[in-house]
């Protein structure tokens, strides 16, 4: 399921999209949320369910992948089978004022020490924050329409008989509209 839909495509453009406009559409839409959830390190940008994930110790500010609803901060072993909860009044998720989390802050100085011993269980999606979904679904509706209606996003170079056809850098540009949410990832 794509965060946006035709329906939102046709609602920005006031018209309905033609048949070879709609059969690009999904390949095209599918494409850019792809990409920007590659971008964001696999965290969703539609709902997701509860996961845990697992980090390396050693650090008072431990970057995570972008999240919602920290569940669970834990020590590991080695096999990851056995985890020891950290108390919720030892760590502070981090941006403190957003939803979105991209940090755990440890209060009393730097985790333990280890490779994948600290589990964070959270939903590991944006969608539950609002103000970044309106921002992410813009920027895809952005690329996507890009793509689907302007024909002068098609560059062609010739050079003696040979020639090639390529997209220019647009819907790129539109997705840069993402780099203010997630800076030390795109």
């Amino acid at each position: 399921m794509a965060l946006i839909k035709q329906s939102d495509l046709e609602a920005r453009l006031g018209r309905s999209l033609t048949t070879a406009e709609a059969s690009a559409f999904t390949i095209v839409n599918e494409a850019n949320q792809s990409y920007v959830e590659r971008v964001i390190v696999g965290s969703s940008i539609e709902e997701a369910d509860p996961s845990s994930r697992y980090y390396d110790g050693g650090l008072q500010h431990l970057p995570i992948d972008p999240c919602t609803a920290i569940t669970e901060l834990a020590y590991t072993n080695d096999a990851q089978d056995n985890a020891t909860a950290i108390s919720t009044n030892d760590y502070i998720p981090d941006p403190m004022n957003r939803t979105m989390k991209t940090m755990v802050r440890y209060r009393a100085g730097k985790l333990a020490r280890g490779i994948g011993n600290v589990k964070v269980s959270a939903t590991f999606s944006t969608y539950d924050d609002a103000q970044v979904t309106a921002i992410i679904k813009d920027a895809l509706l952005s690329g996507v329409e890009s793509e689907i209606t302007n024909a002068d996003n098609i560059t062609k170079e010739s050079i003696e008989g040979y020639s090639v056809e390529m997209a220019t850098t647009e819907t790129k540009d539109a997705l840069n509209k993402l780099k203010g949410l997630f800076p030390n990832i795109i």
